[in-house]
């Protein structure tokens, strides 16, 4: 029984599973700092960890993140030794501000995957991500290298992730000098894709017509000629302004969001931690195996749709369905 049931779980490119909905910084674009007042985010524990294991076995990653900062929860490390046995790379994207030497040790030994540090800007990121340090975030790489070097190990692979604003557009260019020659996998350049109030459209650098798009084009080239003179990988997650993917970057056919109260949605995006209109959510997998959820009519109803030529309302207009 056992055996058939392993074999009747789909094989995923990745879960995302959001930790923590909690966060210790205030990047003024985030809708965690935006809809403070209305956010439900909390950690998620253990026990509730613990009903998505099944799905492991046949998971590629196992990503340990969402709207919040996942080392607010104290289980973070109990959370990826689990993973590990399973044999699901594990990675997680992190402000950088609570990890410390001894977290650093952790994960090499754990031979966690994957560890992304998020920035917004250079000069400009403390002010743009209130609350964090670039200073303290390249010490860290730093320190994370020279640990990596000294226990001879190749994990966990070093990333930055980069959201690209119209205010910090200038320091596009200061990229390659940065962070090259610090041991760095990948740069994952993104835009403004999720937008929670109208204020902060006019930091959003997507292209609204073929010129527009044609000029990004232009200066992502430059950067990333730039960036391979290096050594440094840079990479864009730039939407066209009207050309669609068959499926969008964040794979909702056959990957999943799991949020910090248990709901569990296509993606990141539909999975908002608080009331909100753009929520999508199957179930709960504190009421229903996420077995169950993954092969109810709803979600399999929405999965047909989403690569059909006519998806879901939500995802009508994502950008993440015209990355290219």
């Amino acid at each position: 029984m056992q055996l058939l049931k392993k074999f009747l779980m789909p094989s995923l490119s990745w879960i995302q599973l959001e930790i923590s909905g909690l966060c210790n910084a205030s990047c003024f674009y985030c809708p965690h700092t935006v809809f403070r007042k209305n956010w439900k985010g909390r950690n998620l524990s253990l026990s509730e960890f613990n009903k998505i294991l099944p799905f492991l076995k046949k998971t590629e990653l196992l990503y340990l993140q969402g709207w919040g900062e996942p080392f607010c929860n104290p289980d973070f490390f109990t959370f990826v030794e689990i993973a590990k046995k399973y044999n699901t790379k594990v990675g997680t994207t992190t402000n950088g501000t609570l990890i410390e030497e001894k977290h650093l040790e952790k994960m090499v030994d754990l031979q966690m995957d994957i560890i992304a540090f998020s920035l917004t800007g250079i000069k400009k990121n403390d002010t743009l991500r209130q609350g964090t340090s670039i200073e303290k975030i390249l010490k860290t790489v730093d320190k994370l290298n020279e640990i990596k070097l000294r226990k001879n190990s190749q994990r966990p692979n070093i990333n930055i992730a980069y959201l690209l604003l119209k205010s910090n557009l200038e320091e596009l260019e200061n990229i390659p000098e940065i962070f090259h020659s610090r041991g760095i996998e990948n740069i994952v350049v993104s835009f403004l894709d999720f937008i929670p109030d109208k204020s902060l459209e006019e930091e959003s650098l997507m292209p609204k017509d073929e010129e527009d798009f044609k000029r990004l084009s232009k200066i992502i080239q430059e950067i990333t000629e730039k960036a391979k003179i290096k050594n440094l990988s840079i990479f864009f997650n730039l939407p066209h302004p009207f050309k669609r993917r068959e499926v969008c970057s964040e794979k909702p056919t056959n990957a999943l969001f799991i949020n910090s109260l248990g709901f569990v949605s296509p993606c990141v995006f539909t999975g908002l931690p608080f009331d909100s209109e753009q929520n999508i959510h199957f179930g709960n997998i504190n009421e229903r195996s996420l077995e169950s959820l993954w092969f109810s009519k709803n979600y399999r109803k929405f999965r047909k749709a989403h690569v059909s030529s006519a998806p879901p309302s939500v995802c009508k207009n994502c950008p993440k369905l015209r990355i290219t």
